[in-house]
């Protein structure tokens, strides 16, 4: 089993999530092996989970601000996609439950070793936050779950998974940029103070290359060291899935 590694580049909200969910029916059906997809945003958009609904977004306020609204064919909360470089990986023939959890590890694993490699003093999570009620989840960026990729404590990728018989698909934004942070322009909220004070919690619990490294445009350096790291990791990931899977034959 070998990883195929895609760089695409920017391409419309509607586009990139119907290819991902494609790509995920593909591996499933047995079309398509472990593939990993590069990719960006042509505009800014907002995307939202699955199953997550949209009765905490001013979409008037979207409409007129030019922000689409898509929705993943994965979980998890609403991200905007701007100042980002996106990952999608598709992994065919992954039978036991707890594989979504060596996924997890090793996209984990191949980012943070990417972004240490550009100079972003990147770390993995093992454990996360602990599911406490949070205050306003409507962000991806406010908690960090276990195997994702925080710098000091603050969230610098999002990431959310979701399987189709066999296979699993995740996906997810390595942030470049602090532009993310405007997501805040676009929920529905009772005051311009509590806006203020959802955009400083988010701020306060995600960072960007940028903010740690500066301005420089590091997207194609990062966009190299992701495919030689998920290139480097993916023999230990595909044995830990075989061992895995034979142990629950």
């Amino acid at each position: 089993m070998s990883l195929l590694i895609r760089q695409d580049l920017k391409h419309d909200g509607e586009f990139l999530m119907a290819r991902d969910g494609a790509d995920l029916l593909a591996a499933a059906s047995g079309e398509w092996g472990p593939c990993l997809t590069l990719y960006e945003w042509d505009v800014p958009t907002l995307s939202v989970g699955f199953h997550q609904s949209t009765e905490k977004l001013d979409t008037e306020r979207m409409k007129n601000s030019g922000v689409p609204l898509v929705r993943r064919p994965t979980g998890g909360a609403a991200v905007l996609h701007s100042e980002e470089l996106t990952y999608s990986i598709v992994i065919p023939d992954a039978p036991d439950l707890r594989a979504g959890s060596l996924l997890l590890e090793y996209v984990g694993r191949s980012i943070c070793e990417a972004l240490n490699m550009i100079g972003v003093a990147a770390e993995l999570d093992e454990r996360g936050e602990a599911l406490a009620p949070l205050a306003n989840r409507t962000s991806c960026f406010v908690r960090t779950s276990r195997w994702e990729v925080a710098v000091r404590g603050k969230k610098i990728v999002g990431s959310a998974q979701r399987r189709q018989g066999s296979a699993l698909l995740q996906h997810g934004s390595i942030l470049l940029g602090d532009d993310h942070l405007r997501i805040t322009d676009f929920l529905a909220v009772r005051s311009e103070s509590e806006r203020d004070m959802l955009r400083r919690r988010l701020e306060m619990k995600s960072t960007s290359v940028s903010r740690e490294i500066g301005e420089a445009d590091s997207r194609q350096c990062l966009r190299s060291g992701l495919a030689e790291m998920f290139g480097k990791h993916f023999s230990s990931f595909a044995k830990s899935l075989c061992a895995k899977s034979e142990l629950n034959a």
